[in-house]
């Protein structure tokens, strides 16, 4: 088995398993186990379960890196309901990760600077979005002591926290369940949103069919 294909097994094996158990649960020697290979060939390309999950972490950093930046060059209401569901999906596939994302950070210096890297990008592409919303007229810009960063911030740990508040509460990952979650942020929003918004969001609201669809996730 060639290089890649061999770390690309280790790779997605890992995501199952810790998505499945959680890390702590998992050793690479389980990896290495359910993939088939000898311990020391998945040391070969991997030589600790942390670097495992950072190699997981830049798949996540290149799948956004792929398209999202183009996004504000679609500001529409649609759009933003988009924005949230494909945020959502991506948390559902790599759902260890959001599951324990502090401690990870925490007992990682590395992967924190990595994660710390692509959410500053993820800030300035959402911010350049939401500066669209604004040019176009659907919504105003926040004033002080309210900034658009704040409310970014706030609508981020919504959506990174989303999907594990559901499993606390031990809610079934659906359609209804996800768009609880959208329909918070879109409170923290609601006040600079304009009556042009107000009535594209309304549409979005009467017209579920309009949307781009929230993915499926299932426990």
């Amino acid at each position: 088995m060639a290089t890649r294909e061999t770390q690309n097994l280790i790779i997605e094996t890992a995501i199952q398993l810790f998505n499945d158990n959680g890390t702590k649960a998992i050793s690479t020697n389980r990896i290495a186990d359910e993939c088939q290979l000898s311990r020391g060939n998945l040391h070969y390309h991997f030589r600790t379960k942390e670097e495992i999950i950072q190699t997981i972490f830049q798949r996540i950093d290149r799948e956004m890196d792929s398209s999202w930046y183009e996004d504000h060059q679609h500001p529409s209401m649609e759009y933003t309901h988009f924005m949230f569901a494909r945020q959502i999906d991506l948390v559902w596939r790599y759902r260890f990760f959001y599951r324990e994302l502090y401690p990870l950070l925490q007992n990682d210096a590395r992967l924190k600077l990595l994660f710390m890297d692509c959410r500053k990008k993820r800030m300035k592409e959402v911010s350049l979005f939401f500066d669209e919303m604004i040019n176009t007229g659907l919504m105003v810009e926040p004033q002080p002591p309210v900034s658009m960063e704040s409310l970014l911030q706030v609508s981020w740990l919504i959506t990174d926290q989303w999907l594990p508040h559901i499993d606390l509460h031990d809610k079934c990952v659906n359609e209804q369940n996800i768009e609880e979650g959208f329909d918070l942020i879109m409170q923290v929003f609601e006040p600079y949103f304009t009556s042009k918004a107000k009535i594209e969001y309304k549409q979005i609201i009467e017209h579920p069919e309009l949307l781009r669809g929230i993915p499926d996730t299932k426990h």
